[in-house]
């Protein structure tokens, strides 16, 4: 397969975020401007929530008016995209980008194919084209993105460049049209959250999109005049969106963008041919790996002094775990990752129950404890959460969630294991626990001097 970044795709790019939704529009002149977080998994934390931003000068009302029925249809929604395996669809913009003008990429149309990795992340290979300019010819472009790295054939040059996730100087435009294409409403790890967190949820009836029959939600600051909402088409069918209106409304801006997904395929067997670019023959590979993730080297580190409430609101310290062996995991609601780990991790607190070893999972980058409250619910989970555990995470230096820490029974970190693999995680949590219950036993035994017991003899025959 063969794709060329011509000089005129940035515009096309830097549009398309905008009308993907990946950064909330602002009532100034960064309207236009996206915002690049990339959503690998395990997942980088995002910021702390931000205050209550302004709008027109005024702070926004507090009061909310989320109607039950429309929030559990976008919760539905959410769900759906968080539990499939692949999709694959075409993506449509009739305009892209909310000042528009001549310059503004028109009749943009791509074919998206999605497939999760063996670590749950999204693989993308995105192909399409658009007008770009007055009278311009359609512009291709065919990119592949596995989260942490993006690959495109440059056929100027005769190569296939694989670079980090924004790690590359130069390669900025690369990176704006996987923000722009891969709608991250869908394809990020918190899908739908923006929506979901406005103070204005409601219906507005039925439609249809392309031959499928949707309820439409509008989810935003307001339902109509000053202010900047999204309006959601949810298919009937599977819970999927089928289009996405971003409508801003205020003194300097008076602008809506329209997406629209059609032939939508869920959970169909993909192969991976399809979600790869081949080397065109006589064409060179130049591939630089991305970073690997910033080891943890915190092993038998003592941990922090802290205190952290529970849901209950009671206090567990440090000093409240001590002699014993403690297993803390940092976690989101917003970490599809985390979630996927919690039923796993409940299963090995079961099965170290009657060694006395204690897990906790400490929520970060939460809003609302509320949200903790439902999830836990909803999922089933019962280990005894941990609010508010940001400044623990960051004096510990651990960058991604979920991890895991292991806490011996004399306060020092036995091991860190960042992340989440079906194959390994758990394994590995259980190796820590094993070691730090070891070296308790040895500890109390020089204490009492008190040999610890010796293994039975092998049987013989």
């Amino acid at each position: 397969m063969k794709m060329t970044l011509p000089a005129a795709l940035p515009t096309l790019l830097a549009s398309l975020a905008l009308c993907a939704g990946s950064a909330r529009a602002q009532d100034d002149a960064q309207a236009n401007q996206q915002a690049t977080q990339p959503a690998g998994q395990p997942a980088t934390m995002p910021a702390r929530p931000a205050a209550q931003h302004q709008q027109n000068g005024q702070a926004q009302m507090n009061t909310t008016n989320q109607q039950p029925e429309a929030k559990a249809l976008l919760e539905k929604s959410r769900d759906a995209i968080a539990a499939a395996k692949t999709l694959e669809y075409d993506i449509s913009a009739p305009q892209i980008g909310l000042m528009g003008g001549d310059r503004a990429p028109k009749n943009v149309k791509a074919h998206v194919i999605m497939s999760r990795n063996d670590a749950g992340q999204w693989v993308m290979r995105i192909k399409g084209n658009a007008m770009i300019g007055k009278d311009a010819s359609p512009t291709p472009f065919d990119v592949v993105w596995d989260q942490r790295a993006v690959t495109w054939v440059d056929d100027q040059a005769k190569t296939v460049y694989t670079r980090p996730f924004g790690g590359a100087k130069g390669l900025r435009n690369v990176l704006q049209v996987i923000n722009g294409l891969r709608v991250p409403n869908i394809t990020g790890d918190r899908p739908l959250a923006e929506e979901l967190s406005q103070s204005t949820i409601v219906l507005n009836g039925t439609d249809d999109v392309g031959g499928v029959t949707c309820d439409v939600v509008i989810a935003g600051s307001t339902t109509e005049g000053n202010g900047n909402r999204k309006k959601i088409w949810i298919a009937k069918s599977d819970s999927l969106p089928r289009k996405l209106e971003n409508i801003i409304e205020s003194k300097l801006i008076n602008a809506s963008t329209v997406i629209e997904f059609s032939d939508v395929k869920v959970n169909q067997t993909i192969p991976p041919e399809r979600i790869a670019i081949a080397t065109p023959e006589g064409y060179a590979v130049d591939k630089a790996e991305p970073a690997q993730p910033k080891a943890v080297k915190l092993d038998h580190l003592a941990v922090p002094e802290f205190e952290l409430a529970t849901l209950e609101g009671a206090k567990v310290s440090k000093s409240s775990l001590s002699g014993g062996v403690a297993v803390i995991q940092f976690w989101g609601t917003w970490s599809n990752p985390s979630k996927r780990s919690h039923p796993e991790l409940q299963a090995l607190a079961e099965s170290y129950k009657d060694k006395g070893v204690k897990f906790f999972i400490a929520s970060v980058r939460e809003k609302d404890p509320e949200a903790v409250k439902a999830y836990l619910k909803e999922a089933g989970i019962n280990i005894p959460v941990l609010l508010e555990a940001d400044t623990l995470i960051e004096q510990l230096d651990i960058q991604t969630v979920p991890a895991a820490v292991v806490m011996g029974a004399d306060g020092a970190n036995v091991k860190v294991v960042p992340g989440f693999l079906k194959e390994t995680t758990m394994k590995e949590i259980g190796d820590g626990i094993e070691s730090a219950l070891k070296d308790a036993a040895a500890k109390k035994a020089e204490t009492t001097g008190d040999k610890p017991a010796e293994p039975a003899p092998a049987a013989t025959k």
